[in-house]
């Protein structure tokens, strides 16, 4: 099973587990709790020691059982469920010597064999084991005491009434501590596979998307559907102006590491967006938003994006130009449609988390219209109608769901090659920092046909 099948499987089971480990918490510790004390108090007032006033014992009984009341329906109002239990646990180990000594019993084996289940219960985490080895030994306590009684006549022994309840009473312990057991060792496994989850949510999406993203999805893996899905995206092609003619000039090595050292800068670029990096292409970064997890602002984050690429490239160029290397250009082109994405490829052998679709086709025929029109980030009508309403926007201090100091001047309308239909395309241009954003939407009539790539 290949990574990404492994994390569809973690996923599929994430929210089950978790509803069940809730339910192992909330549903049966009340109940074992009430049996519990219902059991201790049933044998509290069979015991009629004739040392402890009656009146007494009725208090005794009567606190346990309010006392009881409050813990089980007062402490999850202020502590998680796990950590009730927890509480439940130390609350009750210490009960019942307390219950003991003030209702004037003091039988050691009573406490071994009481303390004698709790280790077992506690070593086992398992119920069923623990009940079985708990049997036996409450078996064994019952014979031994009958013995005694019936056999021995010793003047200390228990009455045969005390023993038989006792018997019950261990019984109703071993699958209270029993449970609880099993519950913390489930409670161990869902949180050493939670863990696994996250190592593989970190190391399938890491490779695409920024850490941020990750976290999200870590935080909420059905954020992440690895399925593929008909999805809302907005895509990014860039690519860069005359890489061939640079490669052809140039030694293998130099091209890697000038290309390298650009993917580089652009790669963090895309990761400050929260893009999700599809792939490199030759020369081409391929990048998109609105999977795998859901970005309601993914327009907002492309745009942003393209126009933090220009002003990243525009740094890398002075420095190229430094170091006397071949300054580079690039083009971009932004189209947002529907695609599908998911998980694609041979299973078993190559998976790439991608998309496909005729949008995504478009998407790429609109970034090699950049040469075309001059224009270094050009965008559909499809995406510049969402984006209109971002120049609209009131400035805010974060600036999110606002898009300032640019011009969208529209271009004109264009058909590509592969296309039936024909696509209105604009460009997308920045002013300095504080000038009045533009919408330019004069253009040329007709319809331009392009058939080159």
């Amino acid at each position: 099973m290949n990574p990404a099948e492994r994390l569809l499987s973690l996923l599929k089971v994430s929210k089950t587990a978790h509803a069940e480990l809730r339910d192992n918490y909330a549903t049966p510790i009340p109940i074992l709790q009430w049996l519990v004390v219902i059991v201790l108090s049933v044998h509290v007032v069979l015991t009629k020691q004739p040392e402890v006033g009656i009146v007494r014992m009725e208090t005794f009984v009567a606190a346990l059982l309010f006392g009881n009341l409050t813990l089980v329906y007062g402490l999850p109002l202020i502590m998680s469920w796990r950590a009730a239990a927890t509480t439940f646990v130390i609350i009750d180990t210490l009960l019942i010597p307390i219950t003991l000594l003030e209702t004037g019993l003091a039988d050691t084996s009573f406490y071994v064999v009481y303390y004698g289940i709790i280790m077992i219960a506690g070593a086992s985490s398992n119920f069923k084991q623990a009940l079985s080895l708990s049997a036996v030994t409450c078996v064994a306590y019952g014979v031994l005491e009958l013995g005694r009684l019936v056999l021995l006549d010793q003047e200390k022994t228990e009455s045969l009434e005390i023993i038989l309840l006792r018997v019950p009473f261990f019984l109703v312990m071993t699958i209270y501590y029993g449970a609880l057991a099993e519950f913390a060792q489930k409670q161990r496994m869902e949180k050493e596979r939670m863990a696994k989850q996250a190592q593989d949510i970190r190391t399938i999406f890491s490779r695409y998307v920024s850490p941020r993203v990750v976290d999200q999805i870590i935080r909420d893996p059905s954020k992440a559907k690895i399925g593929g899905q008909r999805k809302e995206l907005t895509m990014l092609f860039s690519d860069v102006v005359g890489f061939t003619a640079f490669s052809e000039k140039h030694s293998a090595e130099d091209v890697v590491i000038q290309l390298n050292e650009y993917f580089g800068a652009m790669t963090d670029v895309i990761f400050r967006w929260n893009g999700t990096l599809d792939k490199f292409f030759g020369d081409e970064i391929v990048v998109f938003w609105g999977a795998p997890i859901d970005q309601p602002d993914h327009v907002e984050l492309a745009i942003k994006c393209a126009l933090h690429m220009r002003r990243r490239l525009a740094e890398l160029q002075k420095q190229w130009k430094a170091e006397k290397k071949v300054v580079l250009d690039i083009g971009i082109g932004i189209h947002t449609g529907v695609a599908v994405v998911g998980n694609i490829g041979a299973e078993g052998k190559k998976m790439e988390y991608t998309m496909t679709g005729d949008a995504v086709n478009l998407a790429s025929r609109i970034q090699g219209l950049t040469r075309h029109f001059a224009c270094p980030i050009i965008i559909t009508d499809d995406t510049a109608a969402r984006l209109k309403g971002l120049l609209e926007g009131d400035e805010r201090e974060d600036n999110k769901g606002r898009l300032g100091h640019v011009v969208l001047r529209k271009l004109r309308s264009v058909k590509v090659k592969g296309k039936d239909r024909a696509v209105v395309v604009y460009a997308l241009e920045s002013k300095k920092r504080g000038e009045a954003s533009v919408v330019e939407e004069s253009a040329p009539g007709g319809t331009l046909v392009l058939d080159e790539k």
